[in-house]
């Protein structure tokens, strides 16, 4: 249909501070239209979308607050989500999402420390409502997904993040982060639906990552830890939809010099089986080495 698509915003904010409150509130405007050829062009789409942020300073001396958001969201599908050839699925609507947010960040620095030099923690727990969720699955052929909308989608979540930095010395470092996410998304368009507050297809309850970085003078060594819990592959949450959680372990190992860097990755590093996206296999221990130079 040889669609061309025009997308202005408009953007309006404001912020205030009193004490330890501090206060956003924002405003932006979608205005899209649409060309086609051949065939009918979508409907012009007009649409404005809030946001307001909070944060509070629970302490005084420390850099511990708890803050909490509300926002909606607005996504148009993109060409490739309507157009795509075996992809494609031009009947897509666009995606309305409400998003509260309500967290706690502590956050330190340790300036007169001889041994270590920071730690961020930080907890969030968030409710979203999903309008015409768009979601991309396989379809069973090969190399060949689909796209379609889940009509209303209700999330609730937990996201907690910690962060520690060690310097023993002034050419010596260490970092280690962990996330965590726990995430409950159900569809809950129809009570007739067999699949009715369902947990949406390759949506994992639990997922997480531990990542430890350590650098010496130009060398830098990198382990990284990637978990994604059980989850299913399709609408309904039944045996044969069951997808077992798989995780790796990967290693870098870089130099770092003046005008080059020379990296070496190990991906994969226990050579494990598993699927990402069922029978899409996954490559087992796999190396890649990367020299850069400037010029």
């Amino acid at each position: 249909p040889f669609p061309t698509r025009y997308t202005h915003m408009a953007a309006l904010a404001t912020a205030f501070e009193w004490g330890r409150l501090k206060m956003q509130a924002s405003v932006l405007g979608y205005f899209v239209h649409e060309k086609v050829e051949r065939f009918e062009a979508r409907p012009d789409k007009a649409v404005a979308t809030p946001a307001f942020f909070g944060s509070f300073k629970v302490l005084k001396n420390h850099d511990l607050s708890v803050r909490a958001f509300y926002k909606r969201m607005f996504r148009m599908p993109t060409f490739n989500d309507l157009y795509y050839t075996d992809m494609g699925n031009a009947f897509l609507k666009p995606e309305y999402a409400e998003q509260f947010n309500v967290g706690l960040k502590y956050t330190r620095n340790f300036e007169k420390s001889p041994f270590m030099r920071m730690l961020d923690v930080s907890v969030d727990a968030y409710y979203n409502k999903i309008t015409d969720k768009i979601i991309a699955y396989p379809k069973g052929q090969q190399f060949r997904w689909t796209m379609l909308n889940l009509g209303r989608v209700h999330i609730k979540g937990i996201e907690a993040l910690g962060e520690l930095t060690l310097m023993p010395s002034r050419n010596c470092s260490f970092t280690a982060r962990l996330q965590y996410t726990y995430q409950d998304a159900r569809d809950v368009t129809n009570p007739k639906n067999s699949f009715h507050r369902h947990q949406i297809p390759y949506i994992p309850w639990h997922s997480g990552t531990a990542v430890l970085a350590a650098t010496w003078k130009a060398w830098s060594l990198n382990y990284s830890f990637i978990y994604t819990g059980e989850r299913y592959s399709q609408q309904e949450n039944i045996r044969v939809n069951h997808l077992e959680p798989w995780y790796t372990h990967d290693l870098s190992l870089s130099y770092q010099a003046q005008r080059w860097q020379a990296r070496l990755d190990v991906n994969n590093l226990l050579a494990q089986d598993y699927d990402v996206i069922v029978n899409y296999p996954m490559p087992k221990r796999h190396f890649m080495l990367t020299l850069e130079y400037d010029l």
